[in-house]
């Protein structure tokens, strides 16, 4: 639990208030009178429920099996705790015989020299191992780096960022406090994101349509007021602002792109004339944003329009790219094109036909899912549906962004989509309407009514399930429609793994369900007076009574993280899963100008009610809300959790999968498939930034040319996900549970003795 609750008017406070008193006094009670014996049933059952009220599963089983009562009360609880307990074993077994698969297979890629894919074994090692520190100063991990690093480096001086980006990126995993690999990691991501943004039929010009410097100007002068660590360096935003537009022209691909590049002497007098500038600001003893903005407007107004003619909205939006990052990742400026969609995610509606579509590697507009309640939905669109025509227009070389555009429309009027399904080509002749993003998610389907979320984990026992993806102005309302749906309720668990945050006076008041009058949600400190304020609940919680588990995971983020601090922090439930993101600001929208440009800034940090504020920084060593109990997940199971809740998330048949799209494990560079451009119509979840997760190709080992590479017979690596397809997280969580359910129902054998008597009859 973390705590004691104070609230005896709570049942969960007043069993957790008997436990201690057992656990830790001079006497022991059963029904207000002394119990004989220390190690006495009652005592045993109690110890049980204590132990797996603090997630010590192991010595809860062992307590268990001394209960030598064999009630059908007793029973179910030793058979949760063994069949978990031997669930685990297994995890642990599986972990270890991944951990020394994975490092023999490192070491065979090292002796092949082949760099890349030896850390991406080394990576799959360290996520099983039980002893980070000692598996990351091992002699061979620290020759393999070294190696590694040598080889980007000759990456980098043949413009081969992919590759040197994806050992840079490796490093910055493996060792996650060590600044110099994330610093190579954003160079080659830069030059990685450049040479995507301006590859053949990229459309790179739509995403930027609508920028300008005065916007530009103003954000400075609001960042200057507004941001949270005063005073702020424009110096340091100078100096990233000016390397960015260096990095730009130094683009292999953006010269063969843009008119204004392809001449050699205008490139080199563009970049001699910045380096001036830079120069000025490197020996600057430091800058105020009047002199920063003089440097950026010289650059954006004259360097520019007398050497190589960009248009003002790419070195703007470059610039400014640039000259951002040393502020925090989540200070930025929303240009005109992206407005709308950001908008339309944090309100949680927007108008079109509702579904959501990527560009498949094929490079086809293909449906994801169809949305709840909605046109395309009640229509009968499916997921994997290709959208070949709108309106009968072909959307060949459009760009998602573009389809997203020609799709949506006023309210009540109509657009016909053209979709192939295997052999067959339909039109869906539809009428766009409100729809409405839902972020409140059940256990499954609703049989009766797909359309409909299932909460009831284990309704026999009255435990619900709600899983909020983010935090939206609706996402409350839906919350509380959920919890009043199910009828009975005695115990909940609330996920909010990879839910990356969102509004915060959505995460107050969903706390505030939770929670007692009085307590202390968050507290919020800034620049601005109006950010320093205390958050509390305020008034008794219409669910503060119902024991509660809040799964978190380190892709939870923000709102997240007030929520499950604020659960923790008040001994109101237990945080179940792994540390979260430790996303400890709060940014505000600031209006650049009609165009729809905004700011959006870090004004503030906020505190959870302990008074922790675990902001994850560059070099951080401690951040995010720790879970009560810890419940690491391989990247297997993680693969698997993915798969179940996708496979949940999906309306209507499923998508059949083609034999020749199905993973073996073993593919090319996943950078093609992480260069899908995924949205949601009106909704633009991807981009452009640089991401890898895949491991390198089977048939490029690293550091070799072709023909040597040739003469290497390939080796085989197999790595099938032999895991079960399960949740240890959830799992964990329902046990806790279950358990707590029947701890309040019966926090002693002889009541449970009582009960069970009257039931049946016996005498």
């Amino acid at each position: 639990m973390g705590g004691m609750s104070q609230r005896t008017a709570s049942a969960w406070g007043r069993i957790c208030l008997v436990w201690t008193a057992l656990l830790f006094g001079g006497v022991r009670l059963v029904d207000g009178a002394p119990e004989a014996g220390p190690r006495s049933e009652n005592e045993l059952w109690r110890r049980t429920l204590d132990l797996v009220s603090r997630g010590d599963f192991e010595a809860a089983e062992q307590a268990a099996r001394q209960v030598r009562s064999r009630s059908k009360l007793t029973q179910q609880v030793h058979e949760w705790l063994a069949d978990y307990q031997a669930k685990e074993s297994a995890r642990r077994e599986a972990d270890l015989a991944d951990f020394e698969k994975y490092v023999g297979y490192a070491k065979a890629r090292v002796e092949r020299k082949e760099f890349k894919r030896a850390l991406d074994w080394a990576m799959a090692a360290l996520d099983c191992s039980t002893d980070r520190e000692a598996f990351l100063a091992s002699d061979w991990l620290t020759s393999l780096v070294n190696d590694a690093l040598t080889e980007a480096g000759r990456f980098r001086k043949e413009n081969e960022w992919q590759d040197a980006w994806g050992i840079y990126w490796r490093l910055s995993e493996l060792h996650e406090q060590e600044p110099r690999y994330e610093k190579l990691a954003r160079e080659g991501a830069t030059h990685v994101r450049l040479d995507r943004m301006f590859k053949e039929g990229s459309h790179w010009d739509e995403r930027i349509e609508k920028v300008r410097w005065k916007d530009a100007e103003r954000a400075l002068s609001y960042i200057e007021r507004y941001y949270v660590d005063q005073p702020v360096d424009f110096k340091d935003i100078a100096e990233r602002g000016l390397e960015q537009l260096q990095l730009l022209v130094d683009s292999k691909t953006a010269q063969e792109r843009i008119e204004g590049l392809a001449d050699e002497d205008d490139r080199r007098d563009f970049k001699s004339r910045i380096q001036e500038r830079l120069d000025q600001v490197r020996a600057a003893p430091a800058l105020n944003r009047r002199d920063c903005a003089g440097h950026f407007r010289r650059a954006v107004k004259d360097i520019n329009d007398q050497t190589v003619r960009l248009s003002e909205s790419l070195v703007v939006s470059e610039l400014m790219r640039g000259a951002l990052e040393p502020l925090d990742d989540f200070t930025t400026i929303i240009w005109p094109q992206a407005s709308r969609e950001f908008e339309k995610h944090t309100r949680g509606d927007f108008v079109g036909v509702g579904i959501s579509i990527i560009k498949n590697r094929s490079d086809e507009i293909e449906v994801v899912t169809p949305l709840e309640d909605t046109p395309a939905y009640r229509a009968g669109i499916q997921a994997g549906d290709i959208i070949t025509h709108v309106d009968g227009e072909s959307l060949k070389d459009y760009s998602v962004n573009k389809v997203v555009d020609t799709i949506t429309g006023p309210r009540g009027t109509g657009v016909s989509l053209t979709v192939r399904r295997g052999e067959q080509s339909l039109d869906f002749p539809l009428e766009r309407a409100k729809v409405r993003i839902r972020s409140v998610k059940g256990v499954k389907r609703d049989p009766r009514n797909e359309e409909r979320w299932d909460h009831w984990l284990d309704k026999d026992h009255g435990i619900g399930y709600v899983r909020v993806t983010n935090f939206q102005k609706n996402t409350v309302e839906d919350v509380q429609n959920a919890l009043a749906e199910m009828r009975g309720l005695r115990g909940l668990v609330l996920d909010l793994r990879g839910n990356p945050g969102g509004l915060l006076d959505s995460a107050w008041n969903l706390s505030s369900l939770f929670l007692h009058r009085g307590d202390v949600v968050v507290s919020t400190k800034g620049v601005i007076k109006a950010d320093d304020q205390v958050f509390e609940a305020p008034s008794e919680g219409a669910h503060s009574q119902v024991p509660l588990v809040v799964l978190v995971d380190e892709r939870s983020a923000s709102a997240s993280e007030i929520v499950s601090g604020a659960v923790r922090d008040n001994h109101r439930g237990v945080v179940i899963g792994e540390r979260t993101f430790g996303k400890f600001s709060v940014q505000n929208l600031i209006s650049l100008s009609r165009s729809g440009a905004k700011l959006k800034i870090t004004t503030a940090k906020y505190y959870l009610p302990n008074g922790d504020s675990l902001h994850r920084g560059p070099y951080s060593t401690t951040w995010g809300v720790s879970p009560d109990v810890p419940v690491h997940l391989v990247r297997k199971e993680l693969l698997n959790v993915f798969s179940m809740q996708r496979e949940a998330n999906l309306l209507g048949p499923p998508k059949v999968t083609k034999k020749d799209d199905e993973d073996d494990g073993e593919k090319d560079d996943e950078a093609e498939k992480e260069s899908d451009e995924k949205v949601t119509v009106n909704s633009v979840h991807g981009g452009v930034e640089a991401e890898e997760k895949g491991k390198g190709d089977e048939e490029k080992a690293d550091g070799k040319d072709k023909d040597e590479k040739d003469k290497l017979p390939p080796i085989e690596q197999p790595d099938e996900n032999d895991r079960p397809k399960s949740d240890p997280q959830l799992d964990t969580a329902l046990l806790l549970m279950r358990v707590t359910v029947i701890g309040e129902s019966h926090p002693t054998l002889a009541i449970a003795k009582t009960k069970s008597e009257k039931e049946t009859g016996n005498p």
